[in-house]
């Protein structure tokens, strides 16, 4: 403790897989000094440069299908990387050891294959301290003995499969306490708090919840996934908390960070991100326990409160094309926030109960868990459960930025006919969503689902058989958006005569929407529908044919035709009616 200097050995046990390898490596810090390597025993010689330690003599590499052993001594001073890797603390005073890795800080101070999909499958965690420190780690404590010149040693085991950066050690004279959690079947799970102790009262009333959260995401998530091991907190000297296999270390005692950081367990540790280009797949999914914890404890209303402050409209795309740094892989509006709503629209989309479906099926998928996923992972177990395709959904919004932006507009004859029309007006290219439309009128209160999918539809309904007055888009907030509503008709009636509506959008490169009206009373007639140049030259012919009372839509791309200002023209009965677009190239 006084040197801040770790004197430790690591014994690898491994496999070799599809071929002989020309080497062993781990990942291990150049800033660490490697006493002696030894495989099978024996010492052999080894190469440590650019935070990598391989064992480079072809004559000491197992051949393919053979298991070996091979044991690091080391010692050194960790230096800080990431988060801090492995730090010596201190709190009020006292000395204090903790570690938190992620994402790339495991090596900084043990040799490990430190890659998130590369997942040890048991781990052994032997430590030895002053006699007055307690020392808290992963999986089940097998012993705490005595040792020689005033020391303790601790031993913990985890046998679950676990990510490297999930390994932790969190060391202070702890005020312990313990609880237990019961499942649906009766099975008991200890929880185990390690606690600053001038903090104990500050976080003894939110730690009592713990069980009433497990209990929650064991329903909608399936049994909490290290059942025969533990789950608890052990505080330590960061300011927010990382979410270790079977125990989180904490910096603060929030309702929502303890949901946070418990939904972690399955969201994060039970399946890992494969890579961090996708760690959505472990803080998207945990912010979220949040707002299913805001649901539950709360109210229907808290969990939109939480899903509205926690709404992301800026740029940026939630799949990490870069993650090579902290603030690249927690970007909090991304990774967390975004990615949270990515959720929360899925949930709205497949409905509520295949929603949660999807959950448990992907939290016992035996290909995904106590593994790795990716994205396309994930969206392979949504479709399965649902049988839709997804591919526009996770496109758009894991790869794709921003959000849509609509415009919504609509006309009514009274009691008979009602028009719909949804613009989207934003600039990163067209949302594929189901939307919710909320209609409400004279004895008229009812909600329509309608596939929106581009720069603008119409959408043409009957049978109401009295006036509307009002239509929301999206009204309870399930989709990451903006709504304008725009009047065509002041007194909200369909127009009594021939209607020639504005193109969207105006300027275009890529198309433009044209949409026209026909009123009721005049029945079928010839109409032509074309696009004219500034010298009053056809362009183009878009229709040309008789039709019958009602809105149409028609859609001109200009792909033929030059930049420059053009005029939309409808023929239509006597009227002649005319819209100037702007094409730009």
């Amino acid at each position: 403790f006084d040197q801040h200097e770790i004197f430790g050995s690591v014994l690898v046990k491994g496999g070799v897989g599809y071929r002989q390898p020309d080497s062993i490596e781990l990942d291990f810090s150049s800033t660490m000094d490697v006493d002696s390597v030894k495989l099978y025993g024996e010492l052999i010689s080894y190469d440590h440069e650019n935070d990598l330690l391989s064992v480079l003599a072809p004559q000491y590499t197992p051949p393919e299908g053979y298991q070996f052993t091979m044991e690091v001594y080391y010692h050194g001073i960790p230096t800080t990387c990431g988060f801090g890797s492995f730090v010596f603390d201190s709190h009020a005073g006292t000395e204090h050891v903790w570690t938190l890795s992620e994402p790339y800080g495991a090596r900084c101070w043990w040799p490990c294959k430190d890659d998130p999909s590369d997942k040890a499958d048991s781990v052994d965690i032997v430590v030895r301290v002053p006699a007055n420190q307690i020392v808290a780690s992963n999986g089940n404590l097998i012993h705490e003995i005595l040792i020689a010149n005033g020391r303790k040693e601790y031993h913990w085991e985890e046998r679950y499969p676990i990510s490297t950066y999930l390994v932790s050690l969190a060391i202070y004279p702890y005020t312990v306490w313990h609880d237990e959690y019961i499942s649906a079947y009766g099975d008991t799970l200890p929880l185990d708090y390690y606690v600053f102790p001038d903090r104990y009262e500050n976080s003894y009333e939110n730690y009592l919840l713990t069980k009433d959260m497990m209990s929650l995401f064991a329903s909608q998530f399936g049994e909490y996934p290290f059942m025969g091991e533990k789950y608890g907190h052990a505080d330590f000297g960061w300011g927010g908390a990382m979410e270790h296999q079977t125990l989180t270390s904490m910096g603060g005692y929030s309702q929502t960070l303890i949901a946070h950081e418990l939904g972690h367990q399955w969201w994060g540790d039970l399946i890992t991100c494969a890579s961090f280009h996708h760690i959505w797949l472990n803080e998207g999914f945990a912010r979220y326990c949040q707002a299913l914890w805001e649901e539950y404890f709360n109210s229907d209303e808290a969990y939109f409160a939480y899903m509205n402050n926690h709404a992301y409209y800026g740029s940026g795309t939630i799949y990490v094309e870069e993650p090579t740094t902290t603030s690249a892989i927690f970007n909090g509006n991304l990774s967390y926030n975004k990615a949270s709503w990515v959720l929360h629209m899925l949930r709205h989309v497949v409905g509520d109960n295949t929603f949660f479906e999807i959950l448990h099926a992907y939290a016992s998928n035996d290909s995904l868990a106590y593994a790795a996923a990716t994205t396309e992972e994930f969206q392979h177990v949504c479709e399965d459960i649902t049988g839709m395709d997804l591919e526009d959904f996770f496109q758009q919004w894991i790869y794709g930025e921003k959000y849509p932006h609509y415009e919504l507009s609509w006309w009514s004859t009274g009691t008979e006919e009602l028009a719909i029309q949804i613009d989207q007006v934003q600039t990163t290219g067209y949302f594929h969503m189901p939307i919710d439309l909320h209609i409400t009128g004279f004895l008229i209160d009812t909600t329509i689902v309608v596939d929106n999918y581009g720069p603008s539809q119409m959408y043409q309904l009957s049978g109401f058989g009295m006036p509307i007055h009002e239509i929301q888009l999206d009204p309870e907030n399930w989709i990451l958006k903006e709504v304008n509503y725009t009047t065509v008709s002041v007194d909200g009636n369909l127009p009594g005569e021939i209607s020639l509506l504005p193109a969207y959008p105006n300027p275009f490169n890529s198309g433009t929407t044209i949409n026209f009206f026909i009123p009721q009373g005049l029945g079928e007639i010839d109409a032509i529908l074309q696009v004219l140049n500034v010298n009053g030259r056809r362009a183009s012919t878009l229709l040309k044919k008789k039709v019958s009372p009602g809105m149409m839509s028609f859609y001109w791309d200009g792909y033929r035709n030059a930049s420059g200002i053009y005029f939309i023209q409808l023929l239509a009965g006597n009227s002649i009616l005319n819209r100037k677009v702007i094409l730009l190239k």
